[in-house]
């Protein structure tokens, strides 16, 4: 009899590879179905607008950390 993880006996049989490998296929094969079904979901509209609307900020934040990055390197070469 085999032992549990936890020390006991759990009274299993080891199970042989192949039998595993039969049992978990089916489980992969539905898995993969629901990620394809997923992903081939549109993406509402209102969440496109928030990515759009983040991606604006992001954009507006690092063009204002390059010109001020720009700005105090002038300042530098000017002193």
């Amino acid at each position: 009899m085999g032992k549990d993880h936890s020390g006991g006996d759990s009274g299993a049989k080891p199970v042989d590879a192949r039998v595993a490998r039969r049992r978990q296929d089916p489980i992969g094969r539905r898995l993969r179905q629901m990620y394809d079904d997923v992903v081939s979901e549109d993406v509402p509209d209102d969440f496109m607008s928030f990515l759009e609307k983040a991606d604006e900020r992001k954009s507006d934040t690092q063009a204002t950390g390059h010109n001020e990055a720009q700005q105090k390197r002038a300042l530098k070469t000017e002193s």
